[in-house]
């Protein structure tokens, strides 16, 4: 099946896979250019395409693939600040199309419709590493579609307030409990609506930061957005313009990075980052 599914995509001529037929089964690598190699920002092109081939990947891949994949893909999503594009919904290839695990679908119906608690798995980052997590309690409570992906909504444990929502594809492993699931509240529900339309009306803009040559975010480790323009101001220090969304993700990775980076526009984002390093200054006076 895996041969199956590689050959598709070698015939679509997608995400760069090569075949070598001099031998059977026939060997599979990926063309350098799509590798990335020393590409310091990757281009919105193979962004669109990790996170395609993400949703694409069989059952059959092993699972180290499965995982370098799942480690570009969140890079991939970084690349857009956490806004999906609208590929998604409008996929370019009408002969590709998204596989959906229907019955990890039918568990998460089956959950919502008879009130029961489940544990599972969501794929998360933490400290800028891609992890699949297991969640002992969850609770979740609707399907939505929302940009042609499909969303669930949730609450996590017996205590913790907050309503999250994530995409499908990035739980796994459900497993029903013989337990009552939560209900959110009326105010639950709108501070999560609330949060929802804050995401979907997120601002472009030019953001200029002052980083060290040497740094992670000069060597492309760290993306901040589209880089447009490198000015070096002298052998130690360039500054970097990048057209970008301003979403809460960005202030949180540009906050991480306040020891070395500094924003010089806009300025409203430069208080911000202001205002939280004050307040995180109080905490040591």
């Amino acid at each position: 099946m895996l041969q199956r599914d590689l050959q598709s995509l070698y015939e679509q001529g997608c995400f760069g896979v090569e075949k070598d037929t001099r031998s059977k089964p026939y060997g599979w690598s990926i063309n350098a250019q799509w590798q990335g190699g020393n590409a310091k920002v990757m281009s919105s092109e193979v962004a669109e395409h990790y996170l395609l081939l993400e949703q694409l990947l069989p059952q059959s891949v092993p699972s180290d693939v499965k995982q370098s994949v799942h480690i570009k893909a969140e890079q991939a999503l970084k690349r857009f600040n956490g806004h999906v594009p609208e590929w998604l919904s409008i996929l370019s290839k009408p002969s590709l199309k998204v596989n959906i695990d229907t019955q990890l679908v039918e568990q998460i119906e089956h959950a919502i419709k008879h009130n029961r608690a489940v544990s599972a798995e969501l794929f998360r980052v933490l400290y800028d590493e891609a992890h699949w997590l297991k969640f002992a309690e969850l609770s979740f409570y609707n399907l939505v579609e929302q940009g042609g992906v499909l969303m669930v909504q949730f609450m996590v444990g017996s205590l913790h307030d907050k309503c999250y929502q994530v995409p499908v594809y990035r739980i796994r492993n459900v497993h029903i409990l013989q337990k009552t699931r939560r209900e959110p509240s009326a105010e639950q529900l709108k501070s999560l609506r609330s949060a929802i339309n804050k995401g979907m009306s997120q601002e472009a803009i030019e953001l200029i930061v002052k980083v060290p040559s040497h740094s992670a975010v000069n060597q492309g480790f760290i993306e901040l957005g589209e880089l447009t323009k490198k000015q070096y101001i002298d052998d130690k220090n360039v500054l970097l313009t990048y057209q970008t969304i301003d979403t809460e993700q960005l202030t949180d990775e540009l906050f991480k990075c306040a020891h070395w980076l500094e924003v010089i526009e806009p300025e409203k984002l430069r208080q911000r980052i202001v205002s939280k390093l004050k307040a995180a200054a109080t905490n040591y006076l």
